[in-house]
């Protein structure tokens, strides 16, 4: 896996149209485009970034506040239960820079992520600080062309435990022997969700 540091205000350099289809686009000039959470469907279409983030501060955060944060960027396969695999380039905002931001108790064990729908998962700590909330995925913003604004994914996080649509992310402080599972909720009742 090899991350990236990169400004929220730097563009992307592709230039072939043939790669990028909303290239020069002048009814939507932003669609696609990472480096601009809000680039996407017509306004009112596209999902919201709306982020809970608890910490020793409640951090409420929304497409914009996501500007106020270095941009990170990773290759990431994710692994489904089917076996399937996908590989892109992720782009979004640390794990650990929103933690920082909200201030993570120093006793934090895990953290708990829960999406839109009520999926939630409990990954440790260690894994979780190396992961990210994505809003794009091959420089082209998850809101665009998906049901979903945001994912939860990193290295050491199994398929099913990235998260589309997140909406809360918790840090929690489990007893030695607790089972992480039993602070999770994940139900695949909804198909059409991705």
């Amino acid at each position: 896996m090899a991350m990236t540091d990169r400004t929220s205000n730097e563009s992307d350099s592709r230039s072939d149209t043939a790669d990028n289809p909303d290239a020069g686009n002048t009814d939507n000039p932003d669609a696609g485009n990472a480096d601009n959470p809000d680039a996407g469907n017509a306004e009112g279409d596209r999902p919201e970034i709306d982020i809970a983030v608890v910490g020793d501060e409640r951090l409420s955060l929304t497409r914009s506040d996501f500007e106020t944060f270095p941009t990170v960027e990773f290759e990431y396969t994710i692994v489904c239960d089917s076996g399937s695999r996908t590989t892109a380039t992720w782009t979004g905002v640390s794990l650990s820079d929103l933690l920082d931001r909200a201030g993570m108790p120093p006793e934090t064990t895990h953290l708990r992520v829960t999406s839109t729908d009520g999926y939630t998962v409990c990954v440790d700590i260690a894994s979780a600080l190396n992961s990210l909330v994505a809003y794009a995925r091959d420089h082209e913003s998850l809101g665009a062309v998906e049901q979903y604004a945001t994912r939860f994914l990193g290295p050491g996080i199994d398929g099913s435990r990235t998260v589309k649509g997140v909406a809360r992310v918790e840090p929690i402080t489990l007893a030695s022997g607790t089972d992480p599972t039993e602070r999770e909720s994940m139900s695949l009742d909804d198909p059409s969700y991705g």
